[in-house]
């Protein structure tokens, strides 16, 4: 690498980061860290997905697909797709649909596409190898495998002029892609993923296979595996260096060459259904089936394509959740379900929470939780506006008997708190307000065999719509929901 090329590395980063992808790198940040934090939950995932509406909606109709859910669980929650799929898994999804997103523009479109294609075979065929090998956690082969050209993907999407004459120089066949790359730009695309991968942790993982193109470590032979055999079929599975590379993987997993050769080609139509599955049709067809042709013809693909963009482009236009019954209903037979299985209470409360936010449609929903002393509430968890800001500054002082929270924890009856706290003859301190923001809000007790070890909070405070005696009716039978589990999972020990 020429001495430029490190500083243009940085410019790319620097570009990307604050210009092109800020929201994959800030959604990648939060997902990734909050599944690799050591105290996470699923709360932690949901609060970040759910952000975004379109995400949300998408993951969930992933989450109910045949490929991640075969035994068909239904699955109406982040929280609920957590807890059947995995966090790994959950992550990966999440990430792969944020990174499609952010490439959805791309300047070099034919050359993205390619990209795409590449690193999603390279991808499942890494992931499922991984499987077969028994390697830990092959969602996250499947990550580090899939943004290993994350720098290839990212310049043909956002790229300038230099993109036509790195082009050129690649086509005319002279020369090798890095030594193209090197001779147009100062550095290798390589180079521009392993700066990402640093710049926004994006996993140890994806660094080590970066940085080690020979390795005894498992978990990279598999990456390395996934990458080559993506490579190869480009040129044809039949093609002397397929079967060359097909003939190493057996070597080195004590298979044979048969039963290696039926994995790929059954991979690789895998990796065709999984990238539709993503929205990338046009992705899809360009992976490398063996010995027959396209599974779809170009205007289903097209039809398909254009049907998911639909989907995708209303999705981005809801600026709130609005009320959806249909929902409610689903949400609360899936809590009923997640109970019968006994997991931990915070799951729970985690569904009941957004239930509220996504079924109801309230702006916000909170749990906060009583102290031993029963003088103070505390915010456990948080969905909607402000939920991390709650989490770590809310705690409201209940010892005062004109106190709202206290009067509510009192009586154990929930209260719909209008605008005018003078109608109620309560008081609310101004730092609370400060947090909160004014009423009206819906709160209930959380109430766990007779005893208050909480209360439920809701409100629509940031977009200021109504509160109706409807959505006070709702918000009350999924607190009385969590309520009746949290006591079942209690007396179950």
């Amino acid at each position: 690498m020429n001495r430029q090329g490190p500083q243009n590395v940085e410019q790319w980063i620097h570009k990307l980061n604050d210009e092109d992808m800020p929201g994959f790198a800030s959604t990648i940040t939060d997902v990734t860290g909050a599944i690799n934090s050591s105290d996470t939950s699923a709360a932690d995932v949901a609060q970040t997905i759910l952000r975004d509406p379109s995400l949300t909606s998408r993951l969930l109709k992933m989450a109910n697909s045949l490929h991640y859910n075969p035994n068909r669980q239904e699955i109406s929650t982040i929280s609920r797709a957590v807890m059947v799929m995995g966090f790994d898994q959950v992550r990966a999804v999440a990430l792969s649909l944020v990174l499609v997103d952010s490439l959805d523009d791309g300047h070099q479109r034919d050359k993205l596409t390619d990209e795409i294609a590449l690193s999603f075979h390279a991808a499942i065929q890494a992931q499922e190898f991984a499987r077969k090998r028994k390697c830990k956690s092959p969602e996250n082969i499947f990550v580090a495998t899939l943004l290993s050209r994350l720098g290839n993907m990212a310049f043909w999407a956002f790229s300038d002029d230099k993109s036509i004459e790195l082009l050129k120089l690649m086509n005319a066949g002279e020369m090798t892609e890095q030594q193209a790359e090197e001779k147009v730009l100062g550095f290798a695309l390589r180079d521009l993923t392993c700066g990402l991968s640093k710049a926004w942790s994006l996993s140890n993982l994806l660094d080590e296979s970066l940085n080690n193109d020979v390795s005894d470590d498992p978990q990279l032979q598999t990456i390395a595996i996934g990458k080559k055999l993506a490579e190869v079929a480009i040129n044809g599975w039949d093609g002397l260096e397929a079967e060359q590379t097909i003939q190493f993987i057996a070597n080195q997993l004590d298979l044979k060459v048969d039963r290696v050769k039926e994995l790929a080609h059954s991979n690789a139509k895998q990796a065709r259904e999984v990238t539709k599955l993503y929205g990338i049709a046009t992705a899809s067809r360009r992976i490398p089936l063996a010995n027959i042709g396209l599974i779809e013809n170009d205007d289903e693909i097209e039809s398909e394509q254009n049907a998911i963009d639909s989907d995708s482009s209303s999705a981005l236009e809801i600026i709130h959740h609005e009320p959806d019954t249909n929902l409610q209903l689903t949400i609360l037979s899936d809590i009923t379900k997640a109970i019968e299985e006994k997991p931990s209470i915070n799951i729970v409360l985690e569904m009941v929470l957004e239930g509220i936010y996504r079924g109801i449609g309230m702006d916000r929903s909170l749990f906060a939780i009583l102290s031993k002393d029963h003088k103070y509430i505390t915010c456990k968890y948080a969905l909607g506006t402000d939920s991390a800001k709650l989490c770590s500054e809310l705690s409201i002082d209940i010892s005062q008997s004109d106190n709202i929270f206290h009067q509510i924890v009192k009586s154990k009856k929930a209260a719909h708190i209008p605008a005018d706290l003078k109608q109620l003859n309560a008081t609310l301190s101004r730092g609370v307000l400060a947090l909160l923001g004014p009423p009206p809000y819906l709160i209930m007790p959380t109430i766990v065999r007779d005893k208050v070890i909480g209360i439920y909070l809701a409100d629509r405070n940031a977009s200021m719509r109504a509160i109706k005696d409807s959505d006070f009716v709702s918000f009350q039978q999924f607190c009385q929901q969590a309520n009746m589990g949290l006591t079942f999972l209690s007396m179950q020990g």
